[in-house]
């Protein structure tokens, strides 16, 4: 008997800790779109009033950024263009996207957002580039507050989602 019950506590204890990896994605797509803005304004300074050349300007850039996927993908724009692996540095953005995609929680919208930002990059003049960077944080600044409602709605939805589910699979097996 005493084995029923504790197959029944490992069921409802997964079943918990799915929903719960599933608020936590919520709340990662809001901070990591967070730290994207963060990224694109500190590149749009770097760019329009140090007038640091590209690949210094993603280094420092990713030497400030605090999330690990948002600094891989700058550190891998610039380590693209510092070492002449890819000339273009939009085609060095849009490489780096593909490399880090599944390592951060963003929707196809969102990535859809971070690709137009990489348009002209690096071959645009600098106030061209400004332009394109402010629109890109800008449209990400809407992301962040659908992500932080959705979160806000969400989260407690897929606890007890987990929850209810792991106790349904419980009673159904019981």
């Amino acid at each position: 008997m005493w084995i029923k019950w504790m197959g029944a506590f490992l069921i409802l204890g997964a079943a918990m800790m799915w929903g719960n990896l599933q608020a936590a994605k919520l709340r990662a797509r809001t901070r990591q779109l967070e730290e994207f803005r963060l990224a694109l304004r500190l590149l749009a300074a770097e760019v329009g009033y140090t007038a640091t050349p590209l690949p210094r300007a993603l280094e420092q850039v990713s030497k400030r950024l605090e999330i690990a996927g948002v600094k891989a993908f700058f550190s891998s724009v610039c380590r693209q263009l510092q070492e002449c692996i890819i000339a273009d540095a939009s085609v060095a953005w849009l490489e780096a996207a593909r490399l880090v995609r599944d390592r951060l929680n963003l929707t196809s919208r969102d990535w859809t957002v971070l690709a137009r930002a990489s348009a002209g990059l690096g071959g645009l003049g600098r106030e061209d580039q400004l332009k394109q960077l402010a629109a890109a944080e800008a449209q990400l600044a809407s992301h962040v507050a659908d992500a932080a409602a959705l979160c806000a709605s969400g989260e407690k939805m897929w606890r007890y989602l987990g929850v209810l589910c792991g106790m349904a699979v419980v009673i159904l097996l019981l």
